[in-house]
Parts: structure tokens; C-alpha cells; sequence
């Protein structure tokens, strides 16, 4: 057979193959559904966080836009309606009644006003949210909204306060006192008096109630020089911030673009705080010592508005988002911010999920994959062991390996099938030569090629006569008996058997296979083969048979060795002059009464140990010239042969 190609790795195991291939191929499996699951899931859970931000901004958005319609509604009728030119009690009555209206519908408007361009001012307050520090309206029973009067005199302005009922029934006396405000000088007054349609203030403290507020104002149709307007509290927008809070776990808040805080869900608390160090002003998220608040005001700066950001606080991780309230508002700007942990983490606990019941689908699979290959294996294994028996020759196998895999049983019955086709071959065709066509050092082609060959002849003296004396079937049984032993003998000791001629034996050395030490081989084997058939002959007696003497003739040279006969016959064999000089020399043991002859050839070339008798010199049959023959006795130190 032919070698193995060598690698940098040993020969791997079958089981160990089938094993890491399967294991490549569920990891691949498990491994790529794992992560397929979990980029599914989280561009699901993304998607989800992306929809829980849009219902928030839409929420927040609409709570906006609901009281700027109503207003805006409210405004449009009013400037349409309400005539200005009649005495203030009366318009300041008319006044009081839209803001009844109003409230029923909008419950954060908390004024409504009109504004003249000589400096008059009308307004119609609700004290469910008003504090005037000008009069004690608390203390008197029923009161429900102030009415102010601001006009203009000589020696300055005044302002006279009216308190009424539900119904807008006066309550009490009035209250007039000086002052300085001066309604052409508000940015809404401003904005309306130059605007054709309603305008909306940026988002400012109310000065007499500790919430934010914004201004809806547009100028009067009727009449060119008044403005009327109407102040809605955002109060309504931090409950509604706290309720998206508890419902979504979100951090809310709507700011400025500078920074000041304009809703919380715990807006109360910090206007409250603050408005006793700053009255005037709003307070900017970075001083509320909210560490989320300045994270999302920072992350605003940096990334603007309209997508989705990551941002991180100390360890924690948020997901954030920033939006305008209003296109008419740009500069007021809704901020959430969602933790990180909350929006992956499903995503994470199914991935891990999915991990431990990968790896653990991955380890049963190794299990049964390795109970498998280990099955598979076995009956391979001992296949292979079967088939390295008969490439040995050696033909004492345990039999057919056992399997339930059909591929398998065909392939060890294959096996079988061998191992009888060549336990036949080689009873009929030398060892060496069946092993020589396997290896393919052989060609089994007619031809041949000249070499040097040690050549063995062996005869059993007088088997004429006891041939004649024996049955058949006893002969056979002898010959049988002697061959086999002769045969074991040459074989072990190198040598290839070239055929059985009746009671002779042709043997020969260096071929097919190379032997340097050739002729040393074919002395220790003539030596081996004697000593066996004098132990085979000690048997024969023993039986009260006669014995069967061997002779044996040693000659070395060159002869053609190769294949001879026809293409469908052949026979392997030694050729020329060196193989019938053994045969003569085996002929003239029996003139010498000798065991074992060789030529000189064969003394020269045997090397030291052998212990060798001249005999005379003989002309063979064949030969013109006397050659040297001698008597192969043994070995020169006292030992077996069979040793």
C-alpha cells in the first residue's frame, strides 16, 4: 500500500471528526440564530422604544395644540365680536364671561384681556390660580375671578380691581391703587400689534402664580389700535409629564433652547424652590441639581432634535430623544429620556435565553453526535484492523465486524470477500509476490529483468520407492505434512517459494524483494529447513512410518527473474545457468552422502559464521569445468539453526 502523505497534524480520528464537524455545524446553527434573534429583537424593542417616544410626543404635543386651538378659536371670535368702544365695567363683564366660557373648555386659560394702544388695559383673571398681592381676594366668601382696570392719567396710572363670583357678580368694593405696568411694552402686545393672525409668546413665569404660562394675542378686526389676548397655564402640562412618567418609566421635561425649565413632572417643586432665590426668572435645568436634567439639556446642545441618541450618565446608559413642541414654537423643546437597560433589556434576557438553550442544544447534540460517531466508528476500526490483518497476510481475523449501518456490513462482507480471495491467492503464488502486485512493485506482465539470486533446490531421497509403498491418500497426507513444514521453514528465513516439482522444492532469494545479504539468508534458511525435516523425519518414526530424508543444493548468480508462461497463465520464476547449477549440486549430495552442497559462489559470498567441508571439485551436469563444491555442516558457534 502507499504511504501517507505527511501533514503538520497527525492522522485524525474519525470520531473525533464527525464530532467537531457537527459541532462547527449546530454552533454555526445555534450561533447564527442566536444572533439573528437577538438583532430581531432588539430592532424590535428599538422599534417599540421609537413608537413609546412618538405616543409620548404626540401626547404632550396635543396637549399643546388643544389649548393654542381653543384659544386661538376664542381669540378670532373675540376679535371679531366684542366692540371696545363701550364703558369698561361693561366690557370688563363681557370679559369676565368669555373667561367663564373658556375655562369650561380650556381649564388652563387663566386670563383674558385686552390692551389698548393709548396704554389701557382690560383683564378678567381666575383666582383658582391667581395670587394678587394688591387685595385680599381670598378673604372674601364666593370670590372665583378678579377683574383689573388699568387706565391713564395726568399724574400716572391707576389700577382698579374688581372681584367677582362664578356668575361675575361683584363681591365687595374695589381696589384701586397706583402703577407702573404698561401693556405696549409686552412681547405679546409687540408681536400682535405688528402680526395679522394670532401670535404665541415663548413659554415665561407668570408674575402672580408660581407656574409657566404663554400668551395667545391678535389684533382687534374691529378696531385697528387694540390687541386682545389670553394667558394659559402649562400646570396641566406637568400632570400630564407625570402621568407619561409613571406609565413609561421615562425621564420627561420641556425646556428652552437657552436652558430654562418650562415643565417637569416635578415642576411645582423646582419653581418653587428656585422662585425664592429668583423671582423673575425661570430656572435653567443645570441648576436644579438634576443630574438627567443636565445630561439630556448637554445631549441636546450636542446632537439637536428629531432623532433618537444614546447618552450616559455615571454607568447608566439612556436612550434619548428631543423634539419641538410646536412649528410655532422652535425655541420650546420636549426631552425624554428612556434607560438603556429598559428598552434592550428583553432583548437582552431573550438572548441569553436563547444562549444557555443554544449551548445547551449545543452539548446534547455533542452527546448524541459522539454516541453516534463512537457507533460509527467501532465497527470502522475493526473493519480497518480486518483489512491491516490481510494486508499483513495474516488471515486469522475475528470475522465480519457487527453493525446496523447497511454501508458499513457491505463493507466489512467486501472485507471478507478479500481476505478469502487472497488466503487462496497466496496458497497458490509466493507471499512476496502477492504482496509486490498489492504494493505495486510488481507488474504482472511477461518479461523479466537479470539480477543477482540465491537458488535452492531440495529433492527427499528415495521417494520413488516409498511412494510405490504408500496409499494415495496416506502419500498425500505425508507429502502434505512435509511440505508445510519444509515450506514454513524457507519462508521464515526470506525466501520465495517458485513452485513444488513431486518431492522437490525450487526456492530462491533477492527477489522480487531486495536482499543484500541474500546468500547469508539462503544458508540459514537450508540450515532451518534441515534441522525442521530432521524433527519432522523424528516424528515419522515415532509413527512407525519411514522417514523422508531431504536433500538440498545452494548455487548464487545472475539470473532473469520475472514472469514467464502465457498473458492468461503465468508464473513468477528464476531463470539461467545459476538456477541449474543448484539443481546439479542438489543431484551430487546423493554421490557424496551429503545434506547440504553450495558452490563457491556461495561459500565466498556467505559471509563469517557458516561452518563449510570442502567435498572436491566436480564438473556438473551441464558444465565443462571442474568447479569447487562444499558441505554446508552448520553454523560455527553451537547453535540451532531454529534459533
Amino acid at each position: 500500500m502507499r504511504g501517507v502523505v505527511a501533514t503538520g497534524f497527525g492522522p485524525w480520528k474519525l470520531q473525533v471528526v464527525v464530532a467537531a464537524v457537527f459541532a462547527v455545524i449546530v454552533l454555526a446553527i445555534a450561533g447564527g440564530l442566536i444572533w439573528y434573534n437577538h438583532g430581531e429583537v432588539t430592532a424590535l424593542v428599538r422599534a417599540d422604544a421609537d413608537a413609546r417616544f412618538d405616543r409620548v410626543v404626540d401626547r404632550v404635543r396635543d396637549e399643546f395644540k388643544a389649548g393654542l386651538h381653543l384659544a386661538e378659536v376664542v381669540l378670532d371670535t373675540s376679535t371679531l365680536t366684542i366692540e371696545t368702544d363701550v364703558p369698561e365695567d361693561h366690557l370688563g363683564t363681557v370679559m369676565g364671561g368669555t373667561l367663564r366660557d373658556l375655562e369650561k373648555v380650556l381649564p388652563a386659560a387663566t386670563s383674558f384681556f385686552v390692551a389698548w394702544n393709548d396704554g389701557r388695559f382690560v383683564l378678567a383673571q381666575s383666582l383658582a390660580t391667581a395670587r394678587l398681592p394688591e387685595m385680599k381676594a381670598a378673604a372674601l366668601p364666593g370670590a372665583a375671578y378678579v377683574l383689573q382696570f388699568v387706565d391713564r392719567r395726568s399724574n400716572g396710572a391707576a389700577a382698579r380691581w374688581v372681584v367677582t363670583d362664578a356668575q361675575g357678580r361683584p363681591i365687595g368694593e374695589p381696589h384701586t391703587t397706583p402703577t407702573d405696568f404698561d401693556p405696549r411694552t409686552r412681547p405679546w402686545y409687540e408681536q400682535a400689534f405688528a402680526a395679522t393672525r394670532a401670535i404665541v409668546t415663548e413659554p415665561y413665569r407668570f408674575a402672580n402664580m408660581n407656574q409657566v404660562g404663554l400668551t395667545l394675542a391678535r389684533k382687534s378686526r374691529l378696531a385697528g389700535d387694540v390687541v386682545f389676548g389670553v394667558d394659559i397655564g402649562l400646570a396641566s402640562v406637568d400632570h400630564t409629564l407625570d402621568d407619561l412618567h409613571r406609565e413609561h418609566g421615562l425621564d420627561l421635561v420641556v425646556f428652552s433652547r437657552s436652558g430654562e425649565l418650562i415643565a417637569h413632572p416635578d415642576g411645582v417643586r423646582f419653581r418653587t424652590e428656585f422662585r425664592e432665590a429668583r423671582a423673575e426668572h425661570l430656572p435653567l435645568l443645570t441648576e436644579l441639581g438634576s443630574p438627567i436634567l443636565a445630561e439630556l439639556y448637554r445631549s441636546f446642545h450636542s446632537v439637536g432634535t428629531g432623532r433618537n441618541v444614546t447618552g450616559r450618565l455615571g454607568d447608566e446608559t439612556y436612550l434619548e430623544r428631543f423634539e419641538l413642541i410646536a412649528a410655532n414654537m422652535p425655541d420650546v423643546v420636549l426631552g425624554i429620556a428612556y434607560p438603556y437597560d429598559l428598552v434592550v433589556g428583553p432583548a437582552d434576557r431573550i438572548r441569553f435565553t436563547s444562549l444557555l438553550i443554544g449551548v445547551g442544544a449545543t452539548i446534547l447534540a455533542l452527546g448524541i453526535v459522539m454516541a453516534a460517531s463512537r457507533a460509527l466508528a467501532r465497527p470502522l476500526r475493526r473493519v480497518t484492523a480486518e483489512l491491516g490483518q490481510i494486508m499483513r497476510f495474516d488471515f486469522h481475523g475475528s470475522g465480519s465486524a457487527r453493525s446496523r449501518i447497511e454501508e458499513i456490513r457491505s463493507l466489512s462482507s467486501a472485507i471478507g470477500v478479500l481476505g478469502l480471495t487472497l488466503r487462496t491467492f497466496a496458497a497458490y503464488v509466493p507471499g512476496q509476490i502477492v504482496r509486490g502486485i498489492l504494493g505495486q512493485t510488481l507488474v504482472p506482465a511477461l518479461g523479466g529483468r537479470r539480477q543477482p539470486v540465491t537458488v535452492l533446490f531440495s529433492d527427499v531421497a528415495g521417494f520413488t520407492a516409498l511412494a510405490e509403498g504408500l496409499p494415495p491418500e496416506e502419500l498425500m497426507e505425508r507429502t502434505s505434512r512435509y511440505f508445510s513444514a519444509l515450506g514454513e521453514e524457507l519462508i521464515a528465513g526470506g525466501a520465495t517459494i517458485d513452485k513444488y516439482i513431486g518431492d522437490s522444492v525450487m526456492a530462491f532469494w533477492n527477489a522480487p524483494e531486495d536482499q543484500p545479504d541474500h546468500v547469508r539468508l539462503a544458508c540459514f534458511g537450508a540450515l532451518r529447513a534441515a534441522a525442521r525435516i530432521d524433527r519432522l523425519n523424528a516424528e515419522f518414526e515415532a509413527e512407525g512410518r519411514l522417514p523422508m530424508a531431504t536433500r538440498f543444493g545452494l548455487h548464487t548468480g545472475e539470473a532473469v527473474v520475472g514472469n514467464v508462461g502465457s498473458i492468461d497463465r503465468m508464473n513468477y520464476t528464476a531463470l539461467g545457468h545459476t538456477v541449474n547449477v543448484a539443481a546439479r549440486l542438489e543431484a551430487l549430495n546423493k554421490i557424496h552422502g551429503t545434506t547440504i552442497l553450495v558452490s563457491e559462489a556461495v561459500r565466498q559470498e556467505a559471509g563469517e559464521g557458516f561452518e563449510f567441508r570442502f567435498v572436491g571439485n566436480e564438473v556438473p551436469r551441464g558444465a565443462r569445468e571442474p568447479v569447487p563444491i562444499y558441505s554446508l555442516v552448520g553454523l560455527c558457534e553451537e547453535t540451532d539453526p531454529q534459533g
